[in-house]
């Protein structure tokens, strides 16, 4: 190849990946990264249990240690309802590379005790929808569903390049708290228990 020819692919390559980094940096529909995570949650406790743990935000850091909460605002006119600010710890495998990262979820959408509906914000945008099921044996199935956006330049970057990785990272995170909400509902149960058999039998 003659070296204006090389010169000239040169400066094509040169634009294209300024145009890649540029669209993925600063927002470029086509290049932003979009995640549609499904995950499961079977929980050995009762569904008024477990709804009643996940709808009490300021018991979460008991449990679920990736997802600190910042901020709790509840929503005067919805029951259940609040806006809560979250710092999201990445899993050791992403943390390398990439920094926490900020969401507020607002929760409005409200069936009690079958769904939640939350609009996510900050450094992913979106929707996350919490659905309740009750399972034969007394315990609770819940399904995540997040559909998000990547609004954080550096992760959508990263995300473009190492999306096994935020993969592997989410699955972590979820399955944390999944362990952590087990635990954590057994013992209240088994607090529970424990109250009731101390308490003094009446004549």
């Amino acid at each position: 190849m003659s070296t204006g020819k090389w010169a000239q692919w040169r400066g094509l390559l040169t634009c294209a990946a300024i145009g890649f980094g540029s669209g993925a940096v600063f927002g470029g529909s086509r290049l932003v990264r979009v995640y549609d995570w499904t995950t499961e949650w079977l929980i050995d406790a009762p569904l008024a249990t477990v709804y009643k743990v996940l709808t009490t935000p300021e018991e979460q850091q008991f449990w679920w240690p990736s997802m600190v909460v910042q901020q709790v605002t509840p929503l005067a006119d919805v029951s259940d309802g609040y806006s809560i600010e979250y710092r999201v710890k990445q899993a050791t495998s992403v943390a390398r590379f990439a920094p926490p990262f900020k969401i507020v979820s607002v929760t409005r959408d409200i069936e009690k005790g079958r769904r939640l509906r939350s609009v996510v914000s900050g450094d992913l945008v979106g929707v996350l929808e919490t659905l309740f099921y009750s399972r034969p044996d007394g315990g609770t199935r819940i399904v995540y569903h997040w559909y998000v956006r990547v609004h954080h330049p550096v992760l959508n970057v990263i995300g473009f390049f190492m999306a096994s990785v935020f993969q592997t990272s989410h699955d972590h995170v979820m399955k944390e708290g999944e362990a952590g909400l087990q635990r954590y509902c057994q013992n209240k149960q088994m607090n529970a228990v424990r109250s009731s058999s101390a308490s003094p039998q009446e004549a």
